[in-house]
């Protein structure tokens, strides 16, 4: 029996370069735990992709080692890496039904006609698509496609399933729906899934752990909740949602904290310093998200002031408040609507305030 901390692909030292100068992916080390679902997030050409694409054996690495429960990979071909592969546009073969585009990995690997039928109704089930299963990919919708690229992924019960933005063809409602059914079904069959994506919304949803990309690197990797709410550089911090950003000074360090001057000749912030923590004397770059900048007054609030509304925009559950704070500069508040206590509109003077706890401050 394994346990979700055993080691099922480890990359060790590995690059890639396609001209020989520029490494896509440059100097990777990671560990893919026994039925984890890890999430690769980045922006597009960050190395992402390319690192799903070295694991399921469509490119080689230009250097270091793959490694499969503890047996090299970099040499083992595509086919016998036994893999569930979904990619965005589904490849499903438009001139089989349902049934058949499931049957036809089981086909190649010189199953039983019985245990075909057994295994693509059990899977069709397990995706809800058992009644469809005699339908042509084109009669069927983008989610019934999906699903049924993810089924065809899972009938041969792979040693694990990569999937390349295998949503990103879908609604915004649907694409929500889907997340959650991949979410059930990884929590349900335990298999090992790794998931590329440049959605952050899609990441924090889905994942066990997230790697974010940047330049071929991995910035950051943890938890959803650690990796959002303790980002280790501003890249990560600006990449997983929105932050205010503000410049500044640290002029003293105490409690755990950093104290900092604005640029803007503000009064003193107190911030919690980030990994890459600055020194009292250095500039710093502080962050805090809009989420955590709360209107009126709070009690025990390390950083409160008053600020004057710019602009004031709706968006259904929450207001999105833009605001100029003398000395401290523009901020963004997100406000639940639900807690709104007034009409804001654009020259209302309000107090804002955050506990220093939600603003990370980073060496600039």
């Amino acid at each position: 029996m394994t346990h979700m901390n055993d080691p099922l692909v480890v990359f060790e030292n590995v690059d890639k370069s396609y001209d020989g100068g520029t490494k896509v992916v440059d100097d990777l080390n990671l560990t893919i735990a026994e039925g984890e679902f890890l999430t690769l997030l980045g922006p597009s050409g960050s190395g992402k992709t390319t690192t799903l694409m070295m694991l399921a054996g469509f490119e080689a690495p230009s250097r270091g080692t793959i490694w499969f429960r503890g047996a090299p990979l970099n040499k083992v071909p595509t086919y016998k890496r036994d893999f569930g592969i979904v990619f965005q546009n589904y490849a499903l073969f438009p001139h089989m039904s349902v049934a058949e585009n499931l049957a036809f990995p089981l086909r190649m690997r010189r199953e039983s006609r019985s245990m075909i039928e057994e295994r693509v109704n059990e899977t069709l089930d397990m995706v809800k698509l058992g009644p469809l299963k005699d339908r042509m990919p084109g009669q069927l919708s983008g989610g019934q496609q999906q699903r049924v690229a993810l089924a065809r992924a899972l009938v041969f019960k792979p040693k694990m399933v990569l999937m390349d933005e295998p949503l990103g063809a879908l609604d915004k409602q649907l694409r929500e729906h889907m997340q959650l059914e991949i979410k059930h079904l990884h929590e349900g069959l335990g298999i090992t899934m790794l998931y590329v994506t440049h959605d952050q919304s899609e990441a924090l949803t889905m994942s066990n752990r997230i790697a974010v990309f940047d330049h071929g690197r991995i910035q950051q990797i943890g938890a959803p909740r650690e990796v959002y709410a303790k980002p280790a550089s501003t890249f990560v911090a600006s990449f997983m949602g929105e932050n205010n950003r503000l410049d500044g000074r640290v002029h003293a360090e105490g409690d755990g904290h950093v104290h900092v001057r604005t640029c803007a000749g503000g009064p003193a912030l107190r911030a919690m310093p980030a990994a890459d923590r600055p020194a009292e004397g250095q500039d710093t770059v502080l962050m805090v998200r809009p989420e955590c900048v709360q209107l009126g007054a709070r009690e025990g609030a390390e950083n409160s002031f008053e600020g004057r509304v710019t602009d004031v925009v709706y968006h259904g559950d929450h207001l999105r408040l833009c605001l100029e704070v003398a000395g401290v500069g523009p901020l963004v508040v997100r406000h639940l609507v639900a807690e709104a206590e007034a009409e804001y509109q654009p020259g209302d003077t309000v107090q804002v305030c955050w506990q220093a706890r939600h603003m990370h401050a980073f060496r600039c």
